[in-house]
């Protein structure tokens, strides 16, 4: 019995439509964070120079929050002066992505200095990574941006 050009063309799509599917289900699935779970890790400012880096997601997977930058978070110029991270909190996407903007702001002067803006992307067994990039508002020079890792 033979079977026409036309119905194993069908059969091919149909077979090839569920099993991309069935993949990107798995991968939705698969980017979603530890609910509950503090990420810590590394941010990578050169092959010397790391930063801690922790936050928490809601027990419900649905938010980051607490984000904790230890001794401090990348400067990409000389000099000090920086003010320090405010709290920020950011939603996490239905493909687990996330960006949180924490303002800078400088106590003494009452200035507010800019940002350190979070992306980071959830991975399968309780691996994120992403970058952290400074924004200063006066000083462009100092800006820059770190890949970093975490687990959670």
């Amino acid at each position: 019995m033979r079977i026409s050009l036309g119905c194993r063309l069908a059969t091919a799509i149909a077979v090839t439509a569920s099993v991309a599917l069935t993949s990107g289900a798995a991968a939705a699935l698969a980017a979603q964070p530890v609910s509950g779970a503090t990420y810590s890790g590394k941010i990578s400012r050169t092959s010397n120079v790391m930063f801690p880096i922790s936050f928490k997601v809601t027990a419900n997977g649905k938010h980051v929050s607490r984000f904790v930058l230890t001794s401090s978070y990348p400067v990409y110029c000389q000099g000090g002066g920086f003010g320090m991270l405010q709290p920020a909190s950011g939603t996490i996407s239905k493909h687990g992505t996330f960006k949180v903007k924490l303002p800078i702001y400088f106590a003494p002067a009452h200035e507010h200095q800019g940002f350190v803006i979070i992306t980071g992307s959830f991975f399968k067994h309780g691996q994120e990574h992403g970058k952290v990039r400074t924004d200063f508002t006066h000083s462009g020079s100092c800006n820059g941006s770190s890949s970093y890792s975490t687990r959670g």
